[in-house]
């Protein structure tokens, strides 16, 4: 079997909770579809691993390779969050359909992969200085008050337990985002239903000023009375973003 026959065979990998898929730096030219499970995808900052998605089934990484259409080394570092099941695609075979589209359709398609190549940079530099302000704020607590930049929101939003039961739904009110959590308003009643404390996580639903919907995962870090009675307060730190809801976030926070 020669070298092109190779590149067309469809390839399935399985991985573990925790093992590592790829290494930032190494090279390789292979794209991936995660078919199951979900994946981790981070960046080396000094000493720090930087967190910069988690992806799902349907999603897809190793994509530079394609992009840049160069050997470069891997920008990224991959890792298995639980047990996972990829489908591993060579870019020839990307290649041959995509040199197969017609001129105009190709040249859309470079300026939209181009484009958002270069959105993909600015969110990951933006992350970078997230992560590194927030690891500077727990080193130095007493010294370092700067928060996240934050967006004041007037969005509805629903949102119910990580835990327990499924089919509970609360309604609130964000009031104000960042990359790395969320200010909440939401009726004292609620927390008749389901208890509102510290540390408890909550799956939260929004569709953004831009119309695009976001699924969030956020831990309660503290709770206040609001100056509207019968209202409360709640400061969130989120805990889990998918891959899309990471971008989306993301995008929105830099427009």
């Amino acid at each position: 079997m020669d070298t092109k026959d190779k590149a067309h065979l469809k390839i399935s990998l399985k991985y573990g909770k925790g093992d590592l898929i790829m290494k930032e730096g190494d090279y390789g030219v292979s794209i991936y579809k995660v078919n199951k499970g979900h994946v981790r995808v981070s960046q080396q900052q000094g000493e720090m691993d930087v967190a910069l998605a988690s992806l799902g089934p349907g999603e897809i990484f190793g994509e530079m390779a394609f992009l840049n259409k160069a050997v470069e080394t891997r920008s990224a570092s991959v890792r298995a969050m639980d047990d996972v099941e990829l489908e591993v695609m060579h870019p020839k075979i990307l290649s041959s359909e995509y040199e197969g589209m017609p001129p105009i359709l190709r040249y859309i398609t470079n300026q939209t992969l181009n484009r958002l190549a270069r959105m993909n940079k600015m969110y990951t530099q933006l992350l970078k200085k997230t992560e590194l302000t927030k690891a500077r704020d727990l080193r130095e607590p007493e010294t370092n008050k700067r928060q996240y930049y934050r967006k004041p929101l007037h969005q509805a939003c629903v949102y119910r337990p990580v835990r327990g039961s499924g089919k509970v739904r609360l309604e609130g009110q964000i009031t104000d985002i960042s990359v790395g959590g969320v200010g909440m308003d939401v009726s004292a009643g609620n927390t008749l239903k389901i208890p509102h404390e510290p540390g408890d996580e909550f799956a939260i639903h929004t569709t953004l000023p831009n119309g695009r919907e976001v699924d969030l995962v956020g831990k309660i870090r503290g709770v206040a009375k609001s100056s509207t009675p019968g209202r409360l307060k709640l400061g969130m730190q989120f805990t889990g973003l998918n891959g899309e809801s990471s971008k989306t976030l993301g995008f929105f926070m830099m427009s």
